[in-house]
């Protein structure tokens, strides 16, 4: 994540706070697959860390265009991670011992040439080593992140292979025996391939994924309030792909998501009487069929299409909630609640998402490639800060909340130069329009709120911008540049006199250079620098005086009018 996030066009959230930005996206809006299975929250110890053990991946892409059918759910960019099948023929471990956390990978044959297994582990130390200097934790605070990542396969038989992954993980902030918070991701994933012929194989995959999430703080039993949310998604993708020949691929596919919120599983006990604040559970099923092929025509022109078709279905048993006459920039006002019993289809969307991408390679060392897509998100973050933390909430698209759309452009030129392709450089343009985008109304209720929808507002977003990369590739010496220059943008009624404002993660600059040195087998040097415009931030425009009180008023309705060093 942290390599990721030193790209054109990536950016981080900031020290402190989990996930990334793709060209001007929200961190909701990226799809983070591992083996297959969405990760919910893709960072360790707020941020600095990553849930992936670098030990048991053997493959990392980050599609922030030309993202194919077989992709879909989120509107900014895709992050598919596999991991490693193990050793089949020996076994094999690994480890390291840091100054923040040890690890430790195993592998082995289960039945030599047959199957294999990966197991690695991670657990941080920080709060058993503080205590020998500090008594700050010795009242039961926590500080520490685990996670545990494993992988089995074996063939059935000759046209056969069944693979078995999964992953465990955790972060615990605990100030004292009752307070704090925690999170985690828990997935796994079944996949059976199975062999046609020489040409025709297919992969069913089963998946389950969870990510939960959870805050306590009180001084005792008496006096205290507990917090959990959670959002459970169970998954069926079967895929087909048919090799017509090396230079002409089809895939063809559907994907089944059937979502459970748990938005607020909640108590406050004050004086010891217990008041119970949870919110109801809710529910959606979501579906795709898609198709893409993958043609080259000689060695110079290629060519990738598809098209995939998204339904979604928000569905009971919950309450479907009527609001009042908008009035723009306010909270809207509850009209009627209405229950539903069983499986009843409250609200039903379908979307038609187009994917194209066109490479020319003038030569050797000089192409040219562009792309198209429209993709669609029905399943939502909420969240009102900078940066996304723990805390915020997943929930699903609903009769008042509808998906997000996003259709982006892009197109770009790349050169390499040197004998061996010593430097690579390349430059891009990209334009994404957003439909439906969400925002807030000013001071919306985002926890444990029960009529949440009617905080939420909706509006057109756009982001634009151009990327540079040079990126040395031999010698001792070596690393790469990185420059964004990138608009990410909003229009809702009645913000910002109806005028286009900057996004919270708006970025005018993003400047990055990475190096490394290679001394010797044993010794390697590494150095970052990174330039960034400051985030932008709401500051008031006017202000009340009674008495000796000052009110500030935002007398403009203007949302992020200010920009932080």
């Amino acid at each position: 994540i942290q390599s990721l996030q030193r790209l054109p066009g990536v950016s981080t959230v900031g020290e402190g706070a989990a996930g990334f930005n793709v060209r001007g996206g929200s961190v909701g809006q990226n799809l983070i697959l591992q083996d297959e299975a969405p990760i919910y929250n893709s960072s360790h110890l707020l941020g600095f860390f990553s849930v992936f053990n670098p030990d048991a991946v053997t493959d990392v892409k980050l599609y922030k265009g030309g993202i194919p059918a077989r992709y879909g759910g989120r509107i900014s960019s895709v992050l598919d991670i596999r991991l490693r099948d193990g050793n089949r023929k020996r076994f094999g471990a690994q480890g390291g011992i840091g100054t923040i956390f040890s690890r430790l990978t195993v592998e082995a044959p289960i039945v030599k040439d047959k199957g294999s297994f990966i197991i690695a582990g991670r657990r941080s130390y920080i709060d058993v080593f503080a205590k020998l200097f500090t008594d700050v934790l010795s009242e039961g605070a926590q500080l520490y992140f685990y996670d545990l990542t494993l992988k089995a396969n074996y063939d059935i038989g000759k046209k056969d292979k069944i693979f078995l992954s999964g992953y465990l993980g955790r972060d615990v902030f605990k100030f004292d025996a009752n307070q704090g918070f925690s999170w985690g991701n828990n997935t796994a994933t079944l996949r059976w391939n199975h062999i046609f012929n020489d040409r025709l194989f297919s992969n069913m995959n089963f998946i389950f994924s969870d990510y939960d999430y959870s805050l306590a703080f009180g001084d005792d039993n008496l006096d205290k309030f507990e917090w959990n949310s959670k959002i459970r998604t169970l998954s069926f993708k079967p895929n087909l792909t048919f090799f017509v020949n090396t230079n002409n691929i089809w895939d063809f596919g559907a994907e089944l998501n059937y979502y459970i919120f748990t938005p607020a599983d909640a108590i406050g006990i004050s004086n010891g009487e217990a008041t119970d604040i949870s919110l109801p559970l809710k529910y959606a099923f979501e579906w795709s069929m898609y198709f893409n092929n993958e043609i080259n025509f000689g060695d110079q022109f290629g060519l990738q299409y598809g098209l995939r078709g998204s339904g979604y279905s928000y569905i009971g048993p919950g309450y479907i909630y009527e609001f009042g006459t908008i009035i723009p920039g306010q909270r809207q006002n509850l009209v009627s609640e209405t229950r539903v019993e069983g499986r009843e289809v409250i609200q039903n969307y379908f979307n038609l998402e187009p994917r194209i991408s066109l490479k020319y390679q003038i030569n050797q060392r000089n192409s040219i490639k562009a792309s198209y897509n429209r993709l669609s998100q029905n399943i939502h973050l909420i969240s009102n800060t900078t940066a996304s933390n723990p805390l915020d909430v997943w929930v699903p698209g609903t009769n008042n909340i509808k998906p997000e759309l996003a259709n982006q452009y892009a197109i770009g030129f790349f050169k390499n130069f040197g004998l061996n392709n010593d430097y690579e450089t390349s430059v891009e343009a990209y334009y994404r329009t957003t439909d439906n985008q969400i925002e807030y109304i000013d001071g919306a209720d985002l926890l444990i709120n029960q009529y949440l929808e009617g905080d939420l507002l909706f509006g057109i977003g756009r982001a634009y911008g151009l990327e540079f990369y040079v990126k040395k590739n031999t010698g001792k010496l070596n690393g790469w540049i990185s420059y964004t220059l990138g608009r990410s943008e909003l229009k809702v009624n009645s913000i910002n006199n109806n005028e286009w404002y900057p996004t919270r993660f708006d970025q005018l600059h993003n400047l990055k250079v990475t190096g490394f040195y290679d001394l010797n087998e044993r010794w390697t040097f590494s150095a970052s620098f990174t330039y960034i415009s400051g985030t932008p931030t709401t500051f008031p425009t006017s202000r009340f005086q009674s008495q000796e009180y000052v009110i500030p008023y935002n007398y403009l309705s203007s949302r992020n009018n200010t920009r932080i060093p």
